[in-house]
C-alpha cells in the first residue's frame, strides 16, 4: 500500500467525547475513509463482518463485548489492522499478543495518533496479517517450551483434543468447538468465546473432527453447523452463518454444497 491509497477505517468507544477526538483526528488526516463509529463492541463487529476495513480503532474496556472480544470473533480473512486506545495501560501485554499494530495510551495527541496510523501503513506494505503474525508468536511460545519438537493436537478415546499450550494440554471438548479458522500449519479453536492455537494443517483436523458435525466453508474456515441458527444468502452465490448472538461467518462460492443440509 503507498502512502496515497485511502484506508478505510472503523472505531469504537463507548466514550462519546472519545469517539468524537478521534473522529476529529481521523478528519484531519489526509486518505482516510472513517466508514464508521460505534459505542460498543458488537456494533462494531457486526459492521466489520458486513464491510471490512482497513484499520479498526477499539477501546478495550466496552458493554457487551470488549475490544479483545471483537479481535477474536473476526475471521482471519476480514481481519483489519488492529490500533487499540485506552485509558488503562494495564492491557499493553494482553494487546501485543494479539499482535495490535499500536497501543495508544489516552490522552494521547495528534502527533502520536499519527504515528500509529504510519505503523499501519508501513505494516500494510510489509503484507503481513495480523493473524499470522500471532502464529508466529504463538510459534516461538511453542519452541521454547517443547525444545522445537513438533507437537500434534490429538483426539482423545473421550471425544475431546489434547491440545497442547506451552507446557500444559488443554482437553477440548469436541463437539464445544463453535468454529474454527486457520493460519498456515495453526489453527485458532474457537469455543465459548476462548480461543485455543494448535498445531494442525486443515487436512489433519477435519480427520479429527466427525464430518457429519463439522463442515469447510472456506478455505481456512470450519463451523460446527450444530452452532448454526440461521443462514442468509449475500451476492456471488455466497452465504453468511450466524451463531449464536455474536458471530457471523462467510460461507465462500466454492465451498456452499457443504451447507446444503441448513438449507434443505
Amino acid at each position: 500500500m503507498s502512502h496515497t491509497e485511502t484506508l478505510t477505517v472503523m472505531l469504537a468507544d463507548d466514550e462519546p467525547l472519545a469517539r468524537g477526538y478521534l473522529e476529529d483526528l481521523l478528519k484531519a488526516m489526509p486518505d482516510i475513509e472513517v466508514l464508521g463509529s460505534f459505542k460498543n463492541g458488537s456494533e462494531v463487529l457486526k459492521a466489520c463482518r458486513d464491510k471490512p476495513p482497513d484499520v479498526l480503532i477499539l477501546d478495550i474496556e466496552m458493554p457487551v463485548l470488549t475490544g479483545f472480544d471483537v479481535v477474536k470473533r473476526l475471521q482471519a480473512d476480514d481481519m483489519p489492522s488492529i490500533i487499540f486506545a485506552t485509558a488503562y495501560d494495564n492491557y499493553a501485554i494482553d494487546a501485543f499478543d494479539l499482535n495490535a499494530v499500536d497501543y495508544l495510551l489516552k490522552p494521547f495527541d495528534s502527533e502520536r495518533f499519527a504515528i500509529a496510523v504510519e505503523r499501519v501503513r508501513t505494516e500494510s506494505r510489509s503484507d503481513s496479517s495480523l493473524k499470522g503474525r500471532l502464529i508466529s508468536a504463538s510459534r516461538q511460545i511453542q519452541k521454547v517450551a517443547d525444545d522445537a519438537t513438533p507437537v500434534e493436537a490429538e483426539r482423545t478415546d473421550s471425544g475431546r483434543l489434547a491440545v497442547r499450550d506451552g507446557r500444559e494440554t488443554e482437553l477440548v471438548t469436541i463437539n464445544e468447538i463453535d468454529w474454527v479458522d486457520a493460519a498456515g500449519d495453526y489453527m485458532c479453536l474457537h469455543v465459548g468465546g476462548k480461543t485455543h492455537i494448535m498445531r494442525s494443517t486443515m487436512k489433519e483436523l477435519l480427520a479429527k473432527l466427525p464430518e457429519k458435525d463439522f463442515v469447510r466453508i472456506h478455505r481456512s474456515t470450519i463451523v460446527n453447523i450444530h452452532r448454526v441458527s440461521s443462514v442468509s444468502s449475500l451476492s456471488k452465490g455466497e452465504f453468511r452463518l450466524q451463531l449464536g448472538s455474536e458471530t457471523s461467518l462467510k460461507v465462500s462460492r466454492n465451498y456452499r454444497k457443504s451447507i446444503a443440509s441448513l438449507l434443505s
